[in-house]
């Protein structure tokens, strides 16, 4: 175990208390079994991914014509872009360039609740994805874990963030009961927590490392604003009685924040499965591959044995990125995914 400071990145925050305890410096070899799970709709973001140095990829395909809601997470566009596959054929395509790339596929159902009028063109649509060659399926309501594991019985589930996996003893109920073997945390779950999830037997962690936000993203159901994105992420401001003057209320409804890149050596020595890359939305495919671009290089510094210090020293060295967009971003704005930040101390 080692919370060295001169072996961290100067401008990181240090840790919380609780986390402090779990910060680690792993065995190199261990970062060969930590994959990263990026988002693609389409082939270029494929191809983008896998040059990036993706491992593993999640997607969702168009419901049918006439279905009234989305069966996953996101609705069909975000901003105007595109979250999902458009068609048949091309999933199929997506899915088997992926495994030719040696890249398992997550087919994301993770609608956070599905009618049982709906149920029959629900299992359909899951179905596709399956025939299309999807290793797994991403399910986000309980009843929907049923209906799949009923009608796949050999198809692994994975309990993604709409389920709200905040506990040990939910994780175990969902692996007995569903025949769940991974689960995707919360975006808010601390380094101690994570440690917990990955001392369970059998159980694979996925932990969302970079823009998110509360303990279940998405389930607040605060619209989108024009230009801002999430809701949680609209710039509310207050104006407190009796001064009246207007206040930035910051994170209070955005705990989780945003960059995990300094903890990358501790999410491995812990034995996470894999990092997970958001963005099936994003409106820049180039910039997206290249968030997972540093993930990897993230990685492949901890295979190398080097410190965070180093690591991010050749990254600073060869990405523009991060002095460019990265820097005043992320560590100026002390978005910084498990650290103490003020950030973080506001969320309600």
């Amino acid at each position: 175990m080692s919370n060295d400071a001169s072996e961290q990145w100067e401008m990181a925050p240090p840790h919380t208390e609780r986390e402090v305890a779990f910060v680690a410096v792993p065995d190199p070899a261990a970062a060969a079994s930590v994959g990263i799970d990026a988002p693609v709709r389409n082939l270029q973001m494929l191809e983008l991914q896998i040059t990036g140095g993706a491992t593993e990829i999640y997607l969702a395909h168009r419901p049918p014509a006439g279905t009234g809601a989305s069966f996953d997470a996101l609705p069909g566009k975000r901003d105007g872009d595109p979250t999902q596959v458009s068609n048949r054929r091309l999933l199929k395509e997506i899915i088997t360039q992926a495994h030719a790339a040696g890249m398992r596929v997550h087919l994301c159902a993770d609608a956070p609740a599905v009618t049982t009028g709906d149920k029959d063109t629900f299992l359909a649509h899951v179905a596709q994805g399956i025939d299309a060659g999807a290793d797994t399926v991403v399910v986000g309501a309980l009843a929907a874990a049923r209906w799949i594991a009923d009608e796949h019985p050999g198809v692994p589930l994975v309990a993604g963030s709409h389920l709200g996996v905040t506990t040990v003893a939910y994780a175990k109920r969902l692996r007995e009961v569903y025949g769940v073997g991974r689960i995707v945390v919360p975006h808010a779950t601390t380094l101690d927590e994570i440690a917990a999830f990955c001392a369970v037997d059998g159980l694979e962690v996925e932990v969302p490392v970079q823009t998110g936000s509360g303990g279940n993203c998405h389930a607040c159901r605060l619209p989108d604003q024009p230009g801002s994105g999430l809701g949680c992420r609209a710039g509310y401001q207050g104006s407190p009685a009796p001064e009246e003057a207007v206040r930035d209320l910051g994170g209070f409804l955005d705990g989780a924040s945003d960059c995990a890149l300094c903890d990358v050596p501790s999410l491995v020595a812990l034995g996470v499965t894999a990092l997970q890359i958001p963005g099936r939305e994003s409106p820049i495919v180039r910039q997206n591959a290249k968030i997972t671009q540093m993930y990897r290089r993230a990685l492949n510094g901890v295979a190398k044995g080097w410190s965070t210090k180093r690591t991010i020293a050749d990254i600073d060295r060869v990405e523009l990125m991060w002095q460019m967009g990265w820097v005043p971003r992320m560590c100026e704005q002390q978005r910084c995914r498990f650290r103490d930040t003020a950030r973080r101390r506001a969320h309600v």
